[in-house]
């Protein structure tokens, strides 16, 4: 179901380009949406390579109505099974290392460029790895004025980022979302729980532990809790959440306050399990922070077309 806002006029188009979802904006330069289309044609759903086809059925109009407006992507089109291979650029970067590293062709005469995502190793010299979380860092540090930030991305694979002087200088990729996924629905752990209702003490309770021991074992009181009767059936999902959230947070970057990149239950939830800790704080609108870092990185690769 394609879902649309329409008004008139257009500087650039901005493509959010994932897995499961196609998301695009025309923006002015100061990032203010004038048209959006959002559909389920992510790149899973685009068969035979056919990238063009799907941009154009999207943005057709909008690049009709001007023949010299230039297309940015971001996210996972930029990946070895997208459009066209964007290769990560290493951190510390800022969104001028970003944007100098996208991927230019042209697209039915429309000049077009893939940002690469960004890379970083850890302390122990294995790799990590994002596509499109790079373009929100940046795009929530502008929209707060802020050039050193902890931020956090929650999600199937959640990142936390860290911020300084303005540029990235590295993230943590945490399986959470992914994980609670799978044990939720494929364990013995997750077998025992009935529905997902919220139960804050619960999920409270989940973070302190996961915080406290290693998750695989934090993880299996879930099981042991019910079994017993100390955890009811339907409080199983929230105390499984808050285990695997903790053992994320246990590790979390040494900040006074977390910039949390995340709307809904995820981003109540992660709220929460800072707030219990003791850290301030500040939820902004991904597809805000998206957009705010399109527009700086269209800036740089089209200086004459986009104000900074």
């Amino acid at each position: 179901m394609v879902q649309r806002q329409e008004r008139q006029g257009m500087d650039f188009i901005a493509v959010d380009w994932g897995s499961t979802r196609f998301r695009a904006w025309s923006l002015d330069s100061d990032g203010q949406v004038r048209d959006s289309t959002e559909s389920d044609t992510g790149l899973k759903a685009v068969t035979d390579g056919a990238f063009e086809a799907v941009l154009m059925a999207a943005c057709g109009d909008w690049m009709a109505s001007d023949p010299a407006l230039p297309i940015l992507m971001s996210g996972m089109v930029g990946s070895r099974a997208g459009w066209k291979e964007a290769p990560y650029c290493p951190c510390p970067a800022d969104m001028a290392d970003i944007s100098a590293a996208a991927i230019g062709f042209d697209v039915a005469g429309h000049p077009a460029a893939i940002l690469p995502g960004a890379t970083c190793d850890d302390a122990r010299g294995h790799a990590d790895v994002m596509r499109g979380e790079e373009v929100q860092i940046f795009g929530a540090a502008e929209l707060l004025g802020l050039t050193d930030a902890a931020i956090c991305i929650p999600g199937t694979h959640a990142k936390w980022a860290r911020l300084a002087g303005g540029r990235l200088t590295g993230f943590e990729t945490h399986m959470t979302g992914e994980i609670f996924a799978l044990l939720r629905s494929q364990s013995l752990v997750g077998a025992l729980a009935e529905g997902d209702a919220d139960d804050p003490q619960a999920f409270l309770d989940g973070v302190d532990h996961g915080m406290a021991v290693p998750v695989p074992h934090a993880a299996f009181a879930a099981r042991a809790d019910a079994l017993q009767g100390r955890l009811p059936a339907t409080s199983v999902s929230a105390f499984l959440s808050g285990v695997l959230i903790g053992g994320e947070l246990a590790h979390r970057p040494d900040a006074d306050e977390t910039i949390l990149l995340a709307t809904g239950v995820l981003a109540d939830r992660y709220a929460a399990a800072l707030d219990h800790l003791g850290t301030a704080v500040r939820k902004v609108d991904a597809k805000e922070a998206t957009r705010a870092g399109q527009v700086r990185a269209a800036a740089a690769l089209w200086p004459g077309r986009v104000g900074a």
